[in-house]
């Protein structure tokens, strides 16, 4: 009997320890749960640290937009890569600008203001499995409801070329709403060409049947851009114009027909004779918001008036040899002063002007590479052309001038003017030519001070013109000074 209960036990053990083996810990959690928690810490970080600490750990602005702050994480699920973005911006007071070109696409096409993007790292960037991108959405849209966060999220789908999003978004314990958005690129369907038709595709999204949109009473808050081009201009077209009417033996119409060049009239016409650098002007006009009930209602606002419209911004269309920065293609006047923004912007670089004609400060290597220094013989060419070859002394009469008064700069065959002028072609614009030349004329102006000698090319009478800039003002002061 005892051998019998002993192996009676033995067996009992062997079973609890088979029941034991066999148990399923159900508190481990799955890959997909551990995705959403770290996306939640993530998000949670991110909330935490709010924009200005967001600024201060490195966020990165976006080339296109001066606002546009993103910072972003690395996340893992499964076999796969993904990146998580987070956009924010700065200023605008919780508002999004009204149709800037320097919106992302998102602002542009939902008006949301700070949003979370998350994408697949691979070469297309894109989800292209439907199931894969509903499941990335429901993860994120999970963490940012544990966060109590209700930033919208994105994720891109389909071919890169469409830009096409779909998106969620948490509207507190009830609503969510969703967005989804496309671009036909080529073979846009003529109906969706107009806004009527854009206006029907919109209703069809809320509406159970598509028999009647009619019978379905909506009202959508929409805002409207219409863009108006001008007619591309170029000086190669005219002169050919010019050419050919020439040889034909036809008169020329119009003085657009005339082979002249804007700057003819110019002061600095004698060193150069430049293009257009203004090839064409574009017209946006932005209609704030509208309300329409109907699809006709947007039949009558695409014919609208652009007078009607709320806000217009003209921008310029721009030659290349102004747009594109290339050193080596300097062939106008408005390259010149492309070259003249580059000379400013490395003017920071150092202190003292002296500083870029020293051997020992002469900036980084680049520069003692590109930038040269003319000879002295053309230094003394153009110092004498400002102060020495029988220059008389101007007096401006009042009234003349009033480009120059409007910009508050110096008045035209002014010796400021004229020195200016003399900048934007000495050294081919480079700041080291430009500190020299700046340093030899203001010694001769202090020679000219300590010589009492009147400075040339300045009024002889007169108060200070308090509308032109400040170093024509100094110098004019030194003219009224040496007379007393």
């Amino acid at each position: 009997m005892a051998s019998s209960s002993g192996m009676q036990s033995a067996v009992e053990d062997e079973d609890q320890e088979e029941q034991f083996e066999r148990f399923d810990d159900f508190t481990l959690a799955s890959s997909w749960e551990r995705f959403i928690s770290e996306v939640e810490a993530v998000c949670r970080q991110w909330l935490a640290d709010g924009p200005k600490n967001l600024l201060e750990k490195g966020a990165v602005r976006l080339d296109s937009s001066m606002s546009l702050y993103l910072v972003k994480f690395e996340l893992k699920y499964a076999t796969k890569s993904y990146c998580m973005e987070y956009y924010f911006e700065t200023n605008n007071d919780g508002k999004v600008a009204d149709w800037s070109c320097t919106l992302h696409d998102m602002q542009l096409s939902f008006g949301v203001k700070e949003f979370l993007m998350i994408a697949p790292q691979s070469a297309s960037g894109v989800v292209l499995d439907a199931p894969e991108a509903s499941k990335l959405l429901s993860a994120v849209a999970i963490a940012l409801s544990n966060c109590s966060s209700l930033w919208p999220a994105f994720v891109p789908v389909h071919d890169p070329s469409r830009k096409a999003y779909i998106g969620i978004q948490n509207m507190g314990t009830i609503f969510t709403r969703r967005f989804e958005a496309d671009r036909i690129g080529s073979q846009v369907p003529v109906k969706l060409m107009h806004l009527e038709g854009l206006h029907e595709l919109f209703v069809s999204k809320f509406v159970f049947s598509t028999l009647d949109l009619s019978m379905h009473l909506f009202k959508v808050h929409f805002r409207m851009k219409l863009t108006y081009k001008t007619l591309p201009y170029d000086d190669d077209e005219v002169q050919e114009i010019d050419v050919e009417s020439t040889e034909s033996g036809e008169n020329p119409r119009g003085d657009i027909r005339n082979k002249t060049q804007w700057d003819d009239d110019c002061p600095w016409s004698e060193w150069y004779s430049a293009e257009d650098p203004v090839k064409g002007f574009d017209l946006i006009t932005i209609w704030s918001e509208k309300t329409v009930e109907s699809s006709l209602e947007m039949a009558e606002l695409e014919n609208a008036s652009p007078h009607e419209a709320e806000k217009w911004f003209i921008f310029p269309n721009l030659s290349p040899n102004f747009t594109d920065g290339s050193v080596g293609n300097t062939i106008a006047f408005a390259s010149q002063l492309h070259l003249l923004v580059n000379a400013l912007d490395m003017s920071f670089e150092a202190q003292f002007m002296e500083d870029f004609v020293s051997v020992e400060n002469s900036g980084s290597d680049n520069l003692k590479s590109s930038a040269v220094i003319p000879p002295p013989t053309v230094l003394d060419r153009v110092l004498k052309d400002l102060f020495h070859e029988g220059v008389q002394l101007l007096d401006f009469a009042e009234g003349e001038h009033k480009n120059s008064r409007a910009i508050k700069g110096a008045p035209l065959d002014s010796l400021f003017a004229q020195f200016c002028l003399h900048s934007l072609w000495f050294g081919n614009c480079n700041i080291r030519a430009i500190a020299v030349l700046w340093i030899e004329f203001v010694r001769e102006v202090r020679w000219c001070w300590e010589e009492s000698q009147p400075l040339p090319r300045m009024p002889t009478t007169g108060v200070i013109d308090l509308s032109t800039c400040l170093v024509n003002q100094k110098l004019h002061m030194n003219i009224l000074w040496s007379e007393s």
